[in-house]
């Protein structure tokens, strides 16, 4: 068994539209030098330590020429790539986003369907749920949401 976790936060930002796991939403996004997925950025972080490679940013550095605004998407398929996925078999997914601004509850089931196309595994293997911060710090203050991502493999 292999198992991972990641985890990822970004200011929220009205110049950008929100993206989570791979769907855009009309609502305040992220900054960020990709589209601030912060949910697909930690999914991406488990996926490679589950394998023991390196985090996202050795991969798709800010300060190199990645394209500006990449699509996290794009992102998770060469994480994919990378980790030969392929020989590699999801258990689960456990996924938790952490926001004061953010309703997973309205949003969960959509989520979880458009991770598990992205991963090609079972509606069921992957659970989301949201938290707030009761207000305290940057999440709390509405400024900032994050994203924690646990993910169970074995080989195939």
């Amino acid at each position: 068994m292999l198992i991972g976790n990641g985890w990822d936060l970004h200011k929220h930002s009205a110049l950008k539209p929100m993206y989570l796991a791979g769907l855009e939403f009309d609502e305040e996004g992220f900054e960020g030098y990709s589209d601030g997925d912060i949910i697909l950025h930690a999914l991406c972080d488990a996926l490679l330590g589950s394998v023991g490679k390196k985090d996202l940013g050795h991969y798709f550095p800010s300060k190199q020429p990645t394209e500006k605004g990449i699509r996290s998407t794009v992102m998770l398929e060469k994480v994919l790539e990378i980790i030969d996925y392929d020989k590699l078999k999801v258990r689960n997914v456990d996924i938790t986003v952490i926001s004061q601004r953010i309703s997973i509850s309205e949003k969960r089931e959509n989520l979880e369907e458009s991770i598990s196309k992205l991963l090609n595994i079972e509606d069921s293997q992957v659970n989301i749920k949201g938290k707030t911060a009761d207000f305290l710090g940057l999440i709390g203050d509405k400024k900032a949401s994050a994203s924690l991502v646990t993910i169970l493999l074995e080989n195939a």
